[in-house]
């Protein structure tokens, strides 16, 4: 069954732990999103870690680009389990990165955003690293002006269905069903879409049993 990972992109740090709490029950998987990592740094996993007490996986976008073993100890060491690193970054940051995350028997990520499609030649680096997931992600800017981009990356000649895939970008209860239909993801996250909503909760168990039920288990 696809994962449900929620995406805390939020400036205000009261916010996010209050979100955090009422949204924690719904999320197998908790990102503190860049922008969340921008205003508050990396207290906030820690804080996040202490609130939910352990019971959700933190997932810390850090998009990592340089100092890939530097940067992956911080991330770990303050509480996360899994960590992003940029697809563009240079092939000693991504062994960084992934020497790091087996150390600590955690999990690495790397986000394909700064990739053009169809980028065959790091496609191939990615078949012999083995991150724990590939990330197709949709760009906010490119996402809130168009749903359609979505079928773009599906049709690049990314080798995208040689990965373990988590997507993200702009995914909403009406973009999700085509989604999961054509990428089968192991990691959906969604975003503002629960976030920014007047009810998050209702619209995470909305996703929360649509997931359910395109893996069989709300039959």
């Amino acid at each position: 069954m696809p994962l449900l990972q929620i995406a805390l992109d939020l400036w205000e740090e009261h916010e996010a732990l209050e979100l955090a709490r009422r949204l924690g029950p719904y999320a197998d998987i908790l990102e503190v999103g860049t922008t969340l990592l921008l205003a508050c740094g990396l207290s906030i996993v820690q804080r996040l870690r202490d609130l939910l007490g352990g019971r959700v996986p933190l997932f810390v976008d850090a998009k990592i680009v340089d100092a890939g073993e530097e940067e992956a100890e911080a991330v770990f060491r303050h509480g996360a389990d899994i960590v992003s690193v940029l697809g563009g970054a240079f092939r000693p940051t991504l062994e960084g990165v992934r020497k790091v995350a087996r150390r600590w028997g955690k999990r690495w990520m790397v986000d394909t955003i700064d990739l053009p499609l169809g980028f065959l030649e790091k496609a191939a680096l990615l078949q012999e690293l083995r991150p724990d997931f590939v990330g197709l992600h949709l760009p906010h800017d490119v996402a809130r002006e168009d749903e359609r981009a979505w079928q773009e990356v599906g049709f690049s000649s990314f080798p995208w269905r040689d990965f373990p895939l988590l997507v993200a970008g702009g995914i909403t209860p009406r973009t999700l069903p085509g989604i999961l239909a054509f990428f089968h993801p192991e990691v959906v996250v969604v975003g503002s879409a629960i976030t920014r909503s007047p009810h998050p909760e209702e619209v995470a168990r909305t996703m929360r049993r649509m997931l359910d039920e395109y893996s069989g288990e709300g039959c």
